[in-house]
């Protein structure tokens, strides 16, 4: 079927494709019966106007793109939810794209969000080295949200304080023997394995930390070795509630009891934290928070493109749930 085209209005109108323009564009020139007979002639063709060539030929600030890394985690719908909570009436057009859980999209995803010639990007998530990041912030501007980047307006949480959180939480519990399920390691994402780290040699512990991915069912995988020893962990923190997940069911796999023979805390406070009938223990980054904070930085940024850059930095909080408990030497002493 041939697409109508906005030429197609204009016969149909009996006006020039000239005022065809300004009428979708929202733009002076056209008085209202005009504009009306134009609009009725696009419903009655069932016309589509394209947004992005509107936008590029208004030269206006309308169009926003946003990437989000994964639709599998639920935290990037929480931070979107934010987002569009803090654009609110701004009648800003968002154009999203989807990267990947191991970042291999990632470059695709934000090629198409320039291509599209937005006029600014929020980026939750993004993979991609500091200095690929840089190139494209060089370009178009840019607020990375959940992780800070060189180059771009920030807004993340401490993650610093909030691995502290989750470790400390479990060595009062009486743990001692506390592993750490760790994301990949790359520019942006150290901080929770840093924060981990510290409180457990503060407390004159080992860590053991056990490399894993960002995908709930490698990271049963990974941590089944661990829990098959002799010596396994008494308490397992996961650099997320995905991987959290993928450890309860591995607890579950091996027989083990959570929380009275192992226990768990996540990272993120995401929807699938509260799992039925055995709520994570986890750290809230406050998403939605993070999305309005990043919207509010991205709106700011188009009104003065030359303010220093921004760097918002939330403060997280542990959640206490049915995942973790007192150790079993603690509970015997």
């Amino acid at each position: 079927m041939k697409s109508v085209t906005m030429e197609d209005v204009a016969r149909a109108a009996g006006v020039s494709r000239a005022l065809v323009s300004l009428a979708y564009r929202n733009a002076p020139g056209v008085n209202a019966k005009t504009r009306e007979r134009i609009f009725q002639a696009g419903r009655d063709l069932n016309y589509q106007p394209n947004r992005i060539a509107a936008s590029l030929a208004s030269k206006s600030q309308n169009s926003i793109g946003v990437f989000l890394s994964d639709l599998h985690n639920d935290l990037f719908a929480d931070i979107f939810d934010g987002l569009r909570e803090g654009f609110g009436e701004s009648a800003k057009q968002l154009i999203l794209a989807i990267g990947s859980i191991d970042g291999q999209r990632d470059t695709a995803a934000l090629d198409t969000l320039v291509q599209s010639r937005v006029d600014l990007v929020v980026a939750a998530g993004l993979l991609l080295p500091d200095a690929a990041l840089s190139g494209y912030a060089a370009v178009t501007p840019m607020v990375s949200t959940a992780r800070i980047a060189p180059g771009t307006d920030n807004v993340y949480a401490n993650n610093l304080t909030g691995a502290a959180l989750a470790t400390n939480h479990l060595i009062e519990l009486g743990h001692r023997r506390i592993a750490f399920l760790a994301n990949p390691q790359s520019d942006g994402y150290r901080e929770r394995g840093t924060g981990y780290r510290t409180a457990m040699q503060t407390s004159g512990l080992e860590p053991w930390i056990i490399a894993s991915s960002y995908a709930r069912t490698q990271a049963a995988v990974d941590i089944g070795e661990a829990l098959r020893s002799s010596q396994r962990p008494t308490a397992v923190f996961a650099h997320n509630d995905q991987s959290a997940l993928g450890v309860l069911d591995a607890a579950a796999h091996y027989g083990i009891h959570v929380p009275s023979e192992l226990s768990v805390v996540g990272y993120d406070n995401s929807s699938s934290s509260l799992v039925p009938g055995m709520a994570l223990s986890t750290v809230d980054i406050h998403a939605r928070e993070l999305g309005l904070r990043s919207a509010q930085a991205a709106l700011a940024r188009l009104e003065d493109p030359s303010a220093p850059l921004q760097s918002i930095s939330i403060e997280p909080s542990l959640l206490v749930r049915g995942t973790s408990a007192r150790s079993e030497d603690a509970r015997n002493t």
